[in-house]
């Protein structure tokens, strides 16, 4: 007797505030020179819905100028700073902070839509100055929307920036769920 498995696919698992929507092209970043921007980019892709370098488009350490190349709908901040991360690009946190804010100081500029997202389980520290602290305080602070794992807000830390700055919070169970989240936030026009 031959028994058939049938993999049946998991639902992914997003709550809180109703997911928005925008149309390509998006600009994917870093935000504390982590990996988590490159995973964003994979996960985006693993969506078969839009395409990189045609309809959404990955810069670690965008400056100013980079967000005028194209007309882009949101730019895609993923929050996570690793020492090993910023030894590599030759920075510090201060470096990289004073480029955040460059970055969303332009933003605002052109009224870009910033969407934060934390990808990365709950890593940070309790002590207020780390890095990924600072990054979170950056990003946050002008962010349109606010996307998290689960894990990542086991502090409550991101509710008390929702309620504080009035900014939509959606929170994914897993890293994996991004993907099904990007079919349904980043649209064809």
């Amino acid at each position: 007797m031959m028994l058939l498995l049938v993999a049946v696919p998991s639902l992914a698992a997003i709550s809180g505030d109703e997911i928005k929507v925008y149309t390509t092209p998006i600009l994917i970043t870093n935000a504390g020179q982590g990996p988590g921007g490159k995973m964003a980019r994979l996960l985006v892709s693993q969506a078969k819905t839009i395409v990189l370098d045609q309809d959404y488009f990955y810069n670690a350490e965008p400056q100013e100028a980079d967000l005028d190349e194209r007309e882009y709908s949101a730019l895609v901040c993923v929050i996570g700073s690793t020492d090993k991360g910023l030894g590599a690009s030759g920075i510090t946190i201060e470096d990289e902070l004073a480029r955040l804010e460059r970055m969303v100081n332009h933003a605002k500029e052109i009224e870009l839509p910033i969407i934060a997202v934390l990808l990365e389980k709950d890593k940070r520290s309790s002590i207020p100055t780390n890095a990924n602290e600072r990054c979170i305080d950056v990003i946050c602070s002008s962010a349109d929307w606010m996307i998290v794992v689960k894990d990542g807000n086991s502090d409550g830390r991101f509710d008390k920036l929702k309620e504080e700055l009035n900014i939509p919070l959606t929170i994914i169970d897993n890293t994996l769920d991004f993907t099904e989240l990007a079919k349904q936030a980043f649209v064809l026009p």
